[in-house]
């Protein structure tokens, strides 16, 4: 009876949808652009409750925050007077695609409960394809019919709904997640690029086997269920969406990071104190289909710093590199803001699956016998300006990391490997080992003690 209820009341909204014009006829798709497509197309998450564990999924993620994620509203507001407005619509469209369609936002009207979502539920799965030859800013088409499409062939639905072969493809990523500069067409973020450049596209793995798996590293969808009673499938991907927004995102975001990049460290064992030796550090990206960083990568951060630290605890850096693009104006200007930028002067970011190699000069500090050098890939959702200015906290993560100690002569390296005296090779003094062994050999003779009596009993 609930089951039928809801049939019901989903056929009642798509009937409403089509007699007051949505914005678009029964069956037929439209981009979005201001079209007055009725708020009732885009229903809010708390509509989907079959699909709770899902929306909670959706509601940490990016998309959820899309239009309220602090670090974007900041950005977006020196946008605005820099521009004196004239880029808000263009933001606004993909991290409003909801609103944008309505019209609220071009009245600026109050939000509806389900377009004031971002990028929620109700616009993803009622896309149904992308403007011909156009992967990138927002180039979305979507049929504001009420009937949810997805990457399974045969649902089994209350609710109208249909298989959507797109929705399994990386251009329904790419269709947000490549933008153009809308003057000057250069490439602002160009993530979806990226990944087609990639051998990550030729090997078949898309956008949504790495950021809607079940964990950071796993690739692909799992075996599950879209709804309490639904189907088993082998194709169910996690709502969650985890990006670098370490700050604002979930918490798998830092796990996605740490498993981006790894780093090694070369130098050599031996430096006499005052004398200098190279450090060599690679850095390979082993676990992104895109460049490292990507998206908005004037404000995403990411840099290498290579320290050394001695026993007293005095550390020295002694080398760092900045990854990044470093936009340019019409006139040769660098850096500049995005609105600004005309061509891209440099982009010395790390591609899918390729390293990268840094050299820097080392010199044992005079007195020292022993130094730790650790080369430490590091990264930041934002500057710390703008974070100070959206309000939020700006924590740095850790990558990946690699560390080597370098001695002043061979016999402190040998002294260094030499267990002290009285301890085993972990470290652990011997004495502790006799008396784990004690109590041990005592449960032993207890244990046999009880046996044998309740054996005579």
């Amino acid at each position: 009876m609930r089951t039928t209820t809801r049939t019901l009341a989903l056929a009642l909204v798509t009937s409403l949808l089509v007699l007051t014009g949505a914005g678009a006829a029964f069956g037929a798709s439209i981009p979005v652009e201001p079209a007055g497509v009725d708020p009732i197309a885009f229903e809010p998450a708390s509509a989907c409750g079959c699909h709770g564990t899902l929306v909670e999924d959706w509601s940490v993620s990016m998309h959820a925050k899309a239009l309220s994620d602090p670090i974007y509203r900041a950005k977006l507001d020196e946008a605005e007077k820099a521009t004196d407005g004239k880029i808000g619509p263009f933001c606004l469209k993909c991290h409003g695609p909801g609103a944008t369609m309505t019209g609220e936002f071009a009245a600026g009207a109050e939000l509806s409960l389900g377009t004031n979502e971002g990028v929620n539920c109700s616009f993803c799965h009622q896309v149904t394809d992308l403007k011909a030859g156009v992967i990138g800013n927002t180039s979305h088409l979507v049929e504001p019919s009420g009937v949810r499409r997805a990457q399974i062939k045969d649902p089994k639905a209350p609710h109208p709904a249909d298989y959507s072969e797109l929705h399994t493809k990386a251009e329904f990523c790419g269709g947000c997640h490549n933008v153009l500069h809308p003057v000057n067409g250069m490439h602002l973020e160009a993530t979806y690029k990226e990944w087609s450049e990639s051998s990550y596209a030729k090997d078949g793995i898309v956008c949504q086997d790495c950021h809607m798996s079940t964990e950071p590293g796993v690739i692909g969808p799992t075996t599950g269920t879209a709804a309490p009673g639904a189907p088993e499938r082998d194709n169910i991907y996690q709502m969650t969406f985890v990006g670098a927004n370490v700050a604002q995102g979930p918490p798998a975001a830092t796990a996605l990071l740490k498993s981006a990049a790894e780093v090694k460290l070369d130098i050599p064992e031996i430096v006499a104190p005052g004398q200098t030796a190279s450090a060599t550090v690679t850095i390979t990206n082993v676990g992104a289909g895109h460049k490292l960083p990507t998206g908005l990568t004037e404000v995403r951060q990411m840099w290498l710093e290579v320290t050394a630290a001695t026993a007293s605890g005095e550390t020295t850096t002694f080398g760092t590199h900045v990854f990044g693009t470093i936009l340019q104006d019409d006139k040769g200007n660098a850096p500049v803001e995005l609105w600004e930028a005309t061509k891209i002067k440099s982009d010395d970011r790390i591609a899918p699956r390729e390293s990268v190699t840094y050299s820097y000069a080392f010199t044992m500090p005079e007195g020292a016998t022993a130094t730790s050098v650790t080369a430490a890939l590091l990264y930041k959702s934002a500057p710390d300006e703008l974070a100070e200015k959206a309000g939020v906290d700006n924590p740095t993560t850790e990558m990946a990391v690699a560390s080597a100690a370098v001695y002043s002569d061979a016999e402190a390296a040998a002294q260094a490997a030499t267990p002290a005296q009285g301890e085993s090779e972990s470290g652990t003094p011997s004495w502790v080992w006799f008396v784990v062994a004690g109590v041990i050999a005592a449960i032993g003779v207890t244990a046999v003690a009880w046996w044998r009596l309740r054996s005579a009993g």
